[in-house]
């Protein structure tokens, strides 16, 4: 567990192939080694396991925003609408398509790093707002939404957030979950974000894993924005994942 916490926190991001031993109940203990577990109150679990996420993708799946307006195809981070949101995820490969499905992961450090050092210096005393309205909200039963508004209220994080492990400093603004810049007109807080959001965009910050049955990647959500991509044709992708609960960004 050292030694893999050591490597979380210099890589942000570990990958394990063919773990075909791992079971259901077997992830859900490995990640429990890593942290209390969440469950996720938009998301389906795993019948017998409720802290395990089922995410499905099949041709049946519809990939447009006729229900949700952001999906897994967007760069975010998970549950930032949270006040404590999701320390790190462990996602696993059930099925996979023949071709396509990738994930890929952004380096928050690095893509603040690759800002100018003003625009450094403009971002560090700035919050922003998070509400999961934005995207689960317009898929919700008007009842629903009122419900989970009232036990997940929209909450405001650090703009540039500090990694809890090196104290380095990283971006912490996502479009599907980031509505606003605190305090900001309503035009200077449009354009400023879609600005940051492009930052997760750049290759340079990222690395990309292909899947295969049985793979397992391992994040940081707290310093890594994921994209998943929606490729898969006529295939099936159904991943499951544990997710351990975080602290509150500063």
């Amino acid at each position: 567990m050292a030694e893999l916490r050591a490597a979380l926190v210099e890589h942000k991001v570990l990958f394990f192939r063919d773990q075909h031993q791992l079971t259901e109940a077997g992830q859900v203990a490995f990640g429990a080694l890593f942290g209390e577990l969440e469950q996720h109150p938009f998301a389906p679990a795993a019948s017998g396991h409720p802290e395990l996420m089922v995410l499905r993708r099949a041709p049946d799946t519809p990939v447009g925003r006729a229900k949700y307006p952001y999906g897994e195809d967007f760069w975010h981070s998970d549950v930032s609408w949270r006040a404590d949101p999701s320390f790190g995820s462990i996602l696993r490969a059930k099925e996979v398509p023949a071709m396509g499905g990738d994930t890929l992961w952004a380096d928050m450090e690095a893509a603040f790093a690759g800002l100018s050092p003003s625009m450094q210096e403009a971002l560090r005393p700035l919050r922003a707002v998070h509400d999961f309205d934005k995207s689960f909200g317009p898929g919700l039963p008007p009842e629903q939404k009122v419900a989970m508004a009232e036990r997940y209220p929209a909450v405001e994080h650090p703009v540039v957030r500090t990694n809890p492990d090196t104290g380095a400093p990283l971006l912490y603004v996502n479009e599907p979950f980031t509505t606003r810049i605190a305090g900001m007109d309503i035009r200077e807080s449009d354009a400023l974000p879609r600005l940051l959001y492009r930052q997760a965009s750049k290759p340079e910050y990222q690395c990309r894993f292909s899947w295969r049955a049985d793979s397992v990647a391992f994040w940081d959500n707290r310093v890594t924005q994921h994209y998943a991509c929606h490729d898969i044709g006529s295939g099936v992708r159904e991943m499951h994942r544990v997710t351990m609960a975080g602290e509150a960004p500063h």
